[in-house]
């Protein structure tokens, strides 16, 4: 049973209650006893505002990368859905079919669009919302954070969401119906809520996990995938048509085929967490006069969900998914489509219903209230400022939410600033009172720029040692980033790389995981976590046999690398012996300084020398 999609780090919080703030259904809460911030899961819509709110990544989501590794290891058959804003997110990959084929290289049998779902419940809302609708009007349910709005907040809307299942789950039909019933489905999508959704249903429209774009990416990173592997690879049927418009919060409607323009249109859409609720509370009061329904997207357009990247530009992600629309419409085999529309899209499955999940928030007492109303106005006179910058709508509402338990009154801004005034002053005068002398900090800076200067001598001596070796070696910290390297070792791994050193000199910043095969990042990695260990592998690179002796120099921080090409005469071992025992006898300041800078006395870093040598014997 999956509990809470998003979850906060007590360690990394620090009350500073920015999320809080910004909730837009107050999920967030302080209680009793408690300065830190608690996400009451019963009440949060899984929107993940809060998520780009905290400043200091106390807040997160659920992985789910390890499940999905599980499944693929398996020797069960497994699908990707993948919605059709996946190519707004992978704005770096040149053909969307190069990311299809990075998908399977993952270990997926099958790589599908969501774009087909959305076909299928595009029809059904047409359907439901024709001429014949009997004055009645909906809310629809694609968005599952508009559902949880629904259903927790306003569930006396309930009825009024359109009963049909999410597109994801209308793909995940089709899938079972065409690859077999015990295949496994995995969904790629912008969405976190969609990880909570997936509990909903089973049988065929199950879904078994969720991967974000942010997580898929993490995939790639761990398996090594880039484009420049990559061939071209289109999705799997079924094909998606006008659906791959879904993304773009319009582009359902634009999909249906219904009017969209100010005189026919029956249907106003409404987009972003702001204009979401707003939505739902007029459709709630007002839907008599309005005589509209709703297409909500709780996101800026699922191209900009909480599981997509933060740095990503929404127009420039809008115009690949377009992009990729139009591709996707040339050649099109529409009567194949007609043909899965009309078999998968009458199935009892994909209907729904939706139910009151409403968190009923205890009734504050009166006495208890006015207690708390005096609490934060005390400092003010007894003013109500009302600056809304606790989070909640007044000073009234922050002492209801106080007096329900669900927050504090060190959340009153205003109030905390009134103490901190009287705090600041008497720090002043502390740091007065504490102040070193300027001769004291004198000499502490003369020191520090010696320890400097010191380590910046070391740091030299060491980079010279390393690029007299005629084999190819390579250092890297913890994140497998080049600290340092040779010309050697440049050599053997070919002309795309001796590019990269002419912009970056000797690769020093490099992400090694992009430079050598994978099975020697994997030992790589293993080795940061043992002690005193070595790994001695051959290994082909560029069409030479190269042997590699992998070394940890310190744990968990720096480990090392020699490679040798074993085709070259020059490099026989007795040479190898001799010249690396020639450089530590001229060089063995050097090598006590190599062992001082990276925090190791000189004889374990000659000891560890020393095993090298004897590995070639």
């Amino acid at each position: 049973m999956i509990g809470n999609i998003i979850q906060l780090d007590g360690s990394k919080c620090k009350a500073c209650y920015s999320c809080i703030r910004t909730c837009p259904v107050k999920a967030i809460h302080v209680r009793k006893n408690s300065v830190f911030p608690h996400i009451e899961e019963s009440r949060c819509i899984n929107c993940g505002v809060c998520l780009d709110t905290c400043a200091y990544n106390a807040i997160s989501y659920l992985d789910s990368t390890q499940e999905v590794k599980m499944l693929l290891n398996s020797s069960d058959k497994v699908a990707a859905i993948c919605a059709p804003s996946i190519t707004g997110e992978f704005t770096e990959v040149s053909d969307y079919r190069k990311l299809v084929k990075m998908i399977r290289l993952l270990g997926f049998n099958y790589v599908t669009e969501m774009s087909f779902g959305v076909d299928i419940i595009a029809k059904k809302y047409k359907e439901l919302t024709s001429d014949n609708f009997n004055g009645r009007y909906y809310i629809t349910s694609n968005c599952p954070v508009v559902v949880n709005l629904v259903e927790k907040i306003y569930p006396d809307l309930t009825d009024s969401l359109v009963p049909y299942v999410s597109p994801a789950f209308a793909t995940a039909l089709a899938i079972r119906n065409i690859y077999g019933k015990d295949i496994k489905i995995v969904h790629i999508t912008p969405c976190i809520a969609a990880k909570k959704e997936i509990t909903k249903y089973d049988e065929d429209i199950k879904i078994d996990s969720v991967l974000t774009f942010q997580e898929l990416r993490k995939l790639f990173n761990d398996y090594n995938i880039r484009e420049t592997f990559s061939e071209h690879s289109d999705f799997d049927e079924p094909l998606g048509y006008k659906g791959r418009a879904y993304s773009i919060s319009s582009g359902f409607m634009e999909t249906t085929g219904l009017e969209t323009d100010l005189l026919n249109g029956q249907t106003i859409t409404a987009e972003g967490a702001e204009n979401s609720i707003a939505a739902v509370k007029q459709f709630l009061s007002h839907n008599i006069r309005i005589k509209r329904n709703f297409n909500v997207f709780f996101c800026d357009g699922c191209i900009m969900g909480p599981g997509t990247s933060k740095s990503g530009e929404k127009y420039l992600r809008q115009s690949m998914v377009i992009d990729y629309m139009k591709e996707g419409l040339e050649n099109f085999d529409l009567g194949k489509w007609n043909q899965n529309i009309k078999k998968y899209s009458n199935s009892k499955q994909l209907e729904t219903k939706f139910s009151n999940k409403k968190y009923a928030l205890p009734v504050p007492g009166e006495y208890e209230f006015k207690i708390a109303l005096n609490n934060i106005t005390q400092k003010n006179n007894h003013k109500e400022v009302n600056c809304g910058a606790c989070g909640f709508e007044s000073c009234k509402g922050l002492a209801r939410a106080i007096a329900q338990n669900i927050a504090i009154p060190e959340m009153c801004v205003t109030s905390s600033q009134i103490g901190n005034r009287e705090i600041t002053h008497s720090m002043k005068k502390t740091a007065e009172e504490l102040k070193m002398t300027k001769g004291e900090l004198e000499a502490i800076r003369e020191e520090l720029e010696e320890t400097r200067d010191s380590l910046s001598s070391k740091s030299e001596a060491l980079s010279l040692l390393i690029r007299k070796l005629t084999n190819g070696v390579v250092l890297a910290n913890e994140q497998l980033k080049v600290v340092e390297s040779n010309l050697a070792f440049i050599d053997i791994l070919g002309e795309e790389v001796k590019d990269i050193h002419e912009v970056i000199p000797y690769l020093i910043g490099a992400d090694l995981k992009t430079l050598i095969p994978p099975v020697l990042i994997s030992q790589l990695t293993y080795l940061l976590g043992q002690d005193e260990a070595q790994i001695n592998r051959d290994v082909e690179i560029e069409g030479k046999l190269i042997n590699v002796v992998m070394f940890q120099l310190i744990p968990n921080k720096l480990v090392g690398a020699i490679f040798r090409n074993l085709h070259s005469e020059e490099e026989r071992p007795e040479e190898i012996i001799h010249r690396v025992n020639e450089i530590i006898e001229e060089n063995l300041r050097q090598v006590q300084q190599m062992g001082f800078i990276l925090g190791e006395g000189a004889a374990k870093t000659e000891k560890m020398l020393n095993t090298i040598i004897k590995s070639y014997k």
